[in-house]
Formats: structure tokens, C-alpha cells, sequence
């Protein structure tokens, strides 16, 4: 199975050096994650650079907000995770005025 798989986070040419700056971005702690690279590579191919640093950036600040610590790769990949994190910690927006 492991032989049909395309690492796409390796993947060289143009691609690569885009690849590495959106990489920047993550956190020191999960760069070397792999499935995250898988994930990000994906996007990065299918939606573009802007739009993967956009919701990178998006989801970080996120992140920070809620002040969670686990892993990003987590984070971004389980609903449930986020659906918690956003009820118990980040407190409701006011309302707009009038």
C-alpha cells in the first residue's frame, strides 16, 4: 500500500519552496508532523498558496484564542475537538450596535 502512496510534501520542482514558507507558519512544535504536511501539501495543491495561509493563519489565531495545546494537526482535522473548544472557551461576541 505504502508503495501507491505519493508523498506530496516532498514533492520538488516550484512547488517545493511554497511549500516550505507555508510550513513556516505552523508551529515549531508540529513541523515535523507528517500528516499535517500531507494535509497542508494537499490544500496548498488544490486552493492555492494565498487561501492555505489564509485558513492556516485563521485557525491559528483560532487556535490561540481558545488556548489549545494539543496537536494542530488534530485541531484541524477533528470537529469535535474544535466544536469544544470554541463552547467552553472563547466567550460569545456582543452584539452589534445599532
Amino acid at each position: 500500500m505504502n508503495d501507491n502512496l505519493i508523498a506530496i510534501e516532498d514533492r520538488n520542482g516550484p512547488y517545493q519552496p511554497i511549500f516550505q514558507r507555508v510550513m513556516r507558519m505552523v508551529p515549531d512544535r508540529d513541523r515535523k508532523d507528517k500528516k499535517l504536511q500531507r494535509l497542508l501539501a494537499f490544500r496548498l495543491l488544490r486552493d492555492g498558496e494565498a487561501e492555505t495561509r489564509e485558513f492556516l493563519i485563521g485557525e491559528i489565531c483560532k487556535i490561540i484564542k481558545c488556548a489549545y495545546t494539543g496537536s494542530l494537526y488534530n485541531y484541524l482535522t477533528d470537529e469535535d475537538i474544535r466544536s469544544e473548544c470554541y463552547s467552553h472557551r472563547i466567550p460569545p461576541e456582543p452584539p452589534a450596535a445599532a
